[in-house]
């Protein structure tokens, strides 16, 4: 099983970082991520939507956050390494299930709300954090408790064994297929971005969106829209709460913006 991501997407992943400081809010540790909570943040009646992001500089991801307008909480988990580490991280479902009781736990003690509880959560990945996706998507209970997931050029795929044809492992995508066709009848949100980087070795993003869509019947549709400065949509697809998106762009930087435009993505996720 493919379980790295190239060192290529690890540069691309640090560049990321940005100089501008982050937003207002308050910040808070958590076991294996930190809890963000916007400036002015009030959920009514106590109801909170948590968005747990994998992979990627939490003061890119908080900005955001902010800029979407999206009112909700982020938790950041970014961890030091590459796909596998996520993998390894979330392959106890209790994992994700701690995160989520220390925020609301955290929430309580910063005195978010009186009674806080965790209404809606979603899901965001950059790059490697697809391996702590596709580990969450194996456990039943964690399944159901997730509303929305949005893959911000982040569902990568090794190829199918003894094949003369590049073909991408049904084996890998299992929980994402499940997911895709759950949003395609809108059950479920899944937002999906993908560059034209081709990795050495295993599938790409836009192969792994292209697997669902063949699997779910769908076509993309040819389009030219400029979404943010070089970042330009070349493609798309929506059936319900299922969307993806193809972008123009095969190098490293074409990558990163996924993680610098994932307010825009968000955004489509509500």
């Amino acid at each position: 099983m493919m379980t790295t991501i190239s060192s290529a997407l690890l540069i691309a992943c640090v560049l990321s970082q940005a100089p501008e400081p982050p937003p207002a809010g308050m910040r808070s540790d958590l076991s294996i991520g930190k809890l963000f909570v916007p400036a002015g943040f009030a959920p009514a009646d106590g109801r909170v939507q948590v968005i747990v992001h994998l992979h990627g500089a939490p003061a890119v991801c908080e900005r955001n956050l902010k800029r979407s307008g999206v009112e909700a909480v982020l938790v950041n988990v970014t961890l030091n390494g590459l796909s596998g580490v996520y993998t390894e991280k979330f392959k106890n479902p209790e994992t994700f299930q701690t995160l989520l009781r220390e925020t609301n736990s955290k929430l309580r003690e910063l005195k978010v709300a009186d009674n806080p509880a965790i209404e809606r959560v979603t899901v965001t990945s950059f790059s490697a954090g697809f391996g702590g996706v596709r580990e969450l998507l194996k456990s039943d209970d964690i399944y159901q408790r997730i509303d929305t997931l949005v893959m911000a050029d982040s569902i990568y795929a090794g190829y199918k064994p003894g094949t003369d044809s590049w073909q991408v492992e049904p084996k890998h995508m299992e929980g994402f297929l499940r997911f895709a066709r759950d949003a395609a009848e809108g059950k479920k949100t899944l937002v999906i971005s993908n560059c034209q980087l081709q990795p050495d070795g295993y599938a790409s993003t836009g192969e792994t969106a292209d697997y669902l869509l063949t699997e779910l019947g769908l076509k993309r549709e040819a389009v030219d829209e400029i979404w943010a400065d070089d970042w330009q949509c070349t493609s798309h697809c929506q059936r319900k709460g299922f969307r993806v998106y193809g972008f123009a762009g095969d190098a490293g930087k074409d990558h990163v913006r996924h993680l610098q435009n994932l307010d825009k993505l968000l955004r489509r996720a509500q």
